[in-house]
């Protein structure tokens, strides 16, 4: 079972249902990346705020519930609810993925690379010797086929 899949499409449904029934929205049109018209675009711009400031309290929430504030004690902490605030951003987070066109299958290709970046960043000195822009003013980010490939061949 491809659990990563799994929790995509039980957010798909999620989604679609509560645009459908709430905001008399299509959630697979606004998702649909082919669609470029300016109301799909508008939406899926709105709803990828919308998701992102309720991932952000979702956060914030999480936060709460640890003992970061100097001022006051803490005496027990709601790991339980810890978790469950990690799942609700999740919920959040999956959305924003579908609505730019990230499925399971190219967010793992996506992510293994960004990840073999990372590495590449930390072995040539991310932070003290490394610039991630090239000279042309070029972020690594937008050349990581060629760093990666580049990487391999050393």
């Amino acid at each position: 079972m491809d659990l990563l899949r799994v929790i995509f499409e039980k957010q798909h449904e999620l989604n679609k249902r509560i645009l459908k029934e709430r905001h008399g929205l299509d959630y697979d049109e606004i998702c649909d990346q082919q669609k470029e018209d300016k109301d799909t675009v508008k939406n899926r711009v709105e709803w990828l705020l919308n998701y992102n400031r309720a991932q952000i309290h979702e956060s914030i929430e999480m936060e709460d519930d640890l003992p970061w504030k100097w001022w006051k004690d803490k005496e027990k902490i709601d790991w339980e609810n810890i978790r469950m605030e990690l799942i609700d951003e999740l919920h959040f987070w999956v959305s924003k993925c579908q609505l730019v066109g990230l499925d399971p299958d190219n967010l793992t290709e996506l992510y293994m690379k960004k990840n073999k970046l990372n590495q590449i960043r930390q072995d040539k000195g991310y932070g003290s010797s490394y610039n991630k822009v090239d000279e042309h003013g070029v972020e690594d980010n937008k050349r990581i086929d060629e760093i990666i490939k580049n990487d391999v061949n050393k």
